[in-house]
């Protein structure tokens, strides 16, 4: 008989044993069954003859089995292949799943089967016996696979009291070394806000140098790989830590289309965290928006919080306030995001950013002036000369060279911008008010806003803009301080109104310079005059317009939030009525389970009582640990978005011209290592490494990499470095 018969009848007898069993199994499922003791001489491993322990038989009950096995078949197999695992009718390997990878053992073409670390291997066929023999082809061929026999080897030199995650690294610590030094190449390359593009040059340099950095990882695509990597461990442990400890948590949301022209949504959360000082706001991510919807941005809010690990039901035990601009599709209790966000979230916070409302009040009130419109136009059409004709770009930058004043900053006042950038354009026609009027009066295209200028009335009104707009400035900043809270920004709305009373009564600071500006050398060429057309505006009605409307808009006590202050006040002894204050506070604790409702924690009533007893007491009294608590989660309330307006300059700063073609989720992982990654001189790199391993990835040290094309340099231009 020649050797290719005898080949051929070795496996149609493996093949008949094999349905011989198989048959026997299929005959008689209820009855008492006795695997039968098979001669598979040409099998490696073959069968095992022993019986079904009970937890074995009890965990085969609860399996959900492949449809064309039945419970003796499965534990026949599970007892044949020791590394089988069926989950929900589909087969994987344990063995695989514990390793993932194989580390320097990897070779070309072979890699761990992600089917089988997933538990997804499925029978392929229309009837049950092609089935049946689709998984028994599947099971034999990962068996007797390459990649599984490494793991295998690797299991039996793991350590027992080991993990397979912290093995795998010690193996290879030489090699490890030089991916450390690659995941800190692009983590600085990140930092630093360069392309990664950079890398492939550092890594020449380092080579250069003598620096072991292997010969992988070296490209642009891995850096970005490598980037991705880190921006998820990151957010996974910092994010992890917040559901661990329970914390509650504020959302904080913007939109923009900065990113090439495309919609974008940016997401911030504040959160009380206990061991830290003062609340937390964290970046969570950008996230690109296919339309503007209210359902878009709740669905993208929601997967981008789901991805983060904070499911619904963390959310509704734990969200406790929703901020962001007054936008309709943001605010809107019908149809925007706060009212979808209130029917699947009961009894949460929506707040509008008090930095929108403050420009709100401003906008508001000087619509009702007509003259202060006029202003305004001045302004804008100072801004469309400057901006928009190049030639009168170059004389401004003359002008200001000149008087080395920054008037390249005139833009739009008194527009949708914030009181903060207002101030600044104002300002910057105020130092340069000598030096406009000259460059308008040499043109006669210009002469009226040179008629304007040389208006008396016109500087008052821009001195009394000044002084406002000041006082808005120094609120507005106050705002977007991260340590401000509602109780403080109560406080600071409060002290911006009592000025603008005063200027009712008063000069403000810049209306008292007119006189000696006037008199001034730099204004001896300008020839004032009153222009009966053009009247100072009317001080006390705009002030009192302004007034009404922050009155109407901020102040929380004249609005719907005045049950949401009174309940926090109860929190702050300053603001208790201690003239009619008893011990017990009964009107205090009647609020007290609101107050619990909207805080989602539980404030100790016993605690409350010697709150109140040592406060009125003694004002320096030691505060109980669930009022301190209380206290924080208050303060993990946002009352204004303009962290959102951060991001967005640092995503400006990502996304240049240069970088244009990046991706809005590489743009959230840049901004993710930005915001919530370590400085340089305190991240260490080895953890990410070892969970860069453990997800199936090279080290930089693996060869299965083709070498890199030697770089031609001009032989004319090296020759010159040698000259003498």
């Amino acid at each position: 008989m020649s050797k290719r018969q005898s080949d051929l009848f070795s496996i149609l007898n493996v093949k008949k044993v094999k349905t011989d069993t198989e048959n026997k199994m299929n005959e008689n499922h209820c009855g008492a069954w006795k695997p039968k003791e098979p001669t598979f001489e040409s099998v490696e491993q073959p069968l095992i003859e022993e019986k079904p322990s009970c937890s074995s038989k009890e965990e085969m009950d609860h399996l959900v089995l492949p449809d064309c096995w039945n419970k003796k078949q499965a534990f026949l197999f599970t007892e044949q292949y020791k590394w089988l695992e069926i989950r929900q009718g589909r087969l994987g390997c344990k063995d695989c799943s514990a390793i993932q990878h194989l580390g320097m053992r990897a070779e070309k073409h072979v890699h761990v089967s992600k089917e089988w670390i997933a538990c997804l291997v499925t029978p392929n066929g229309s009837n049950k016996i092609t089935r049946q023999a689709s998984l028994r082809k599947k099971m034999r061929e990962h068996d007797v696979s390459k990649a599984h026999n490494k793991i295998q080897d690797l299991l039996k030199e793991s350590p027992s009291s080991d993990s397979i995650a912290n093995f795998v690294p010690k193996a290879n610590n030489k090699n490890i070394d030089a991916t450390v030094k690659v995941f800190n190449t692009v983590y600085s390359l990140v930092k630093c806000n360069r392309p990664l593009s950079d890398i492939e040059g550092v890594m020449e340099l380092q080579e250069e140098k003598g620096v072991d950095i292997g010969s992988c990882l070296h490209t642009r695509y891995s850096a970005t790989r490598i980037a991705e990597h880190i921006a998820k461990e990151i957010k996974t442990k910092m994010f992890k830590n917040i559901i661990e400890e329970n914390a509650k948590i504020c959302i904080v949301i913007d939109e923009t289309s900065a990113v090439s022209k495309k919609r974008a949504l940016v997401i911030y959360l504040q959160c009380a965290v206990w061991s830290a000082p003062s609340p937390a706001l964290l970046f969570v991510a950008l996230k690109e928006l296919v339309s503007t919807t209210a359902e878009c941005i709740f669905s993208t809010l929601l997967s981008a919080l789901n991805d983060c690990g904070f499911h619904n039901e963390y959310l509704k035990a734990n969200l406790i306030a929703f901020c962001s601009d007054g936008a309709n599709a943001m605010l809107g209790r019908r149809s925007g995001v706060a009212g979808k966000l209130l029917e699947n979230f009961p009894k949460i916070i929506i707040w509008h950013c008090l930095n929108h409302r403050l420009q709100l009040s401003l906008d508001d009130s000087i619509s009702k002036i007509e003259r202060v419109n006029h202003f305004k136009m001045f302004l804008d059409k100072t801004h469309s000369i400057y901006h928009q004709s190049s030639k009168s770009q170059t004389e401004l930058e003359t002008i200001a060279k000149e008087l080395e004043l920054e008037i390249i900053k005139i833009g739009r006042v008194l527009g949708p911008g914030w009181a903060a950038c207002s101030l600044r354009v104002a300002t910057a026609v105020w130092h340069s008010y000598p030096e406009l009027y000259r460059n308008f009066s040499r043109s006669s295209s210009y002469s009226g806003l040179a008629k304007r200028l040389a208006n008396i009335s016109f500087l008052q009104d821009l001195a009394f803009m000044i002084d406002i707009l000041e006082e808005f400035s120094l609120l507005s900043s106050a705002l977007q301080s991260r340590s401000t809270n509602i109780q403080k920004a109560q406080k600071l709305i409060k002290c911006t109104i009592r000025a603008l009373e005063n200027l009712k009564i008063c000069t403000g600071k810049y209306e008292s310079q007119i006189e000696g500006r006037i008199k001034s050398d730099e204004f001896k060429g300008i020839p004032f005059n009153k222009n009966k057309k053009l009247n100072t505006l009317p001080r006390n009605m705009l002030l009192e317009h302004i007034i009404q409307q922050m009155n109407l808009r901020l102040l929380l006590e004249k609005n719907n939030d005045e049950s949401i202050l009174s309940y926090f006040d109860l929190l702050e002894p300053s603001t208790w009525p201690h003239e009619e204050l008893t011990s017990p506070w009964i009107a205090g604790e009647r609020k007290l389970p609101h107050l619990n409702e909207i805080l989602k924690y539980e404030i100790d009533l016993n605690e409350f009582r010697n709150f109140v007893d040592n406060n009125v007491k003694s004002n320096n009294a030691p505060i109980p640990a669930t009022i301190q608590k209380a206290k924080k989660i208050v303060s993990s309330i946002a009352v204004s978005s303009a962290e959102a307006e951060r991001g967005f300059v640092l995503m400006n700063i990502i996304c240049t011209r240069v970088r244009s073609s990046l991706k809005v989720d590489h743009i959230s992982d840049f901004m993710t290592i930005n915001l919530l990654g370590k400085e340089l001189a305190d991240w260490d790199a080895t953890p990410f490494v070892k969970s860069w391993l453990t997800c199936n990835h090279r080290l930089a040290t693996d060869t299965r990499v083709r070498k890199k094309s030697a770089k031609a340099f001009c032989g004319n231009r090296l020759a010159l470095w040698h000259l003498q």
